[in-house]
């Protein structure tokens, strides 16, 4: 779904042309962001200004937009593992710091330009981002109490299962960041 959104096939093409002499080793739609140095990965609203595109790896560079990291200036490359995808976490010489979340692609596992620390990995939550999945549950409530009062059973059933999507997780990871405080 994701190919077909960001247009990957027209994308590659259009880097071909560009790069006419240049092999593709691995290529994943992204966001993409910079960041401070040992910045986490986790979710926060940083994430929605993001830069969302392709990440195309090749012989000599990683490019993603205007971008072009040249890997001779990669100082550190870590892989994590995530359930749904991975996180490419660069870091530069002149001490640019990057993470890309990419889809899962075994191009990115098998290639062998870039020297990668893989590692497994979990995304934790920002303190903002539970706030911001709170508010939106409190939302859902709402609305289901509006359903309840208009006896409108649509509405109670569209209502439960949004609270139960947004709730079960939202509560487990505040149960989480509970117990990293500890």
């Amino acid at each position: 779904m994701c190919y077909v959104f960001y247009l990957v096939p027209l994308r590659l093409q259009t880097f071909r042309k560009q790069h006419p002499d240049v092999q593709i080793l691995a290529a994943s739609v992204t966001k993409a962001r910079k960041m401070e140095a040992d910045t986490p990965v986790q979710y926060e609203l940083g994430w929605v200004a993001s830069r969302r595109g392709m990440l195309i790896l090749t012989e000599t560079s990683l490019f993603c937009g205007d971008w072009e990291i040249p890997l001779a200036t990669v100082s550190e490359a870590v892989l994590l593992s995530l359930t749904g995808g991975y996180v490419l976490k660069i870091s530069t010489v002149a001490g640019d710091h990057y993470q890309f979340g990419l889809n899962k692609n075994r191009a990115w596992e098998t290639q062998s330009v870039l020297p990668l620390t893989k590692q497994k990995g979990n995304i934790t939550y920002s303190t903002q981002s539970l706030i911001l999945r709170a508010i939106v549950l409190v939302g859902v409530l709402w609305y289901l109490y509006q359903g309840i009062l208009a006896a409108n059973l649509a509405k109670i059933l569209l209502a439960l299962i949004a609270s139960a999507l947004i709730g079960i997780p939202l509560l487990l990871r505040i149960l989480q960041k509970l117990q990293q405080k500890r």
